[in-house]
């Protein structure tokens, strides 16, 4: 397996997602979220304000699957 791919494992399984959210909420100190992108198929962790952004500017096709601090 490649490197890379094995790096982005996480996009494809929500409880390896929120693991890594909850490391890096507990290393920068900030709020986390864990979204599903529904159009790419792939869970993302965005911080507040990048979620925002996602919500009101691209009206991005996504679920909220949790919030880490």
């Amino acid at each position: 397996m490649s490197t890379n791919k094995k790096n982005n494992q996480w996009r494809q399984n929500a409880k390896v997602a929120i693991k890594r959210a909850e490391r890096i909420a507990r290393n920068l100190q900030r709020i986390m979220f864990v979204i599903h992108n529904n159009e790419e198929d792939r869970y993302e962790i965005v911080n507040e304000p990048e979620l925002y952004h996602l919500i009101e500017e691209f009206d991005l096709d996504m679920d909220i699957i949790a919030e880490v601090a």
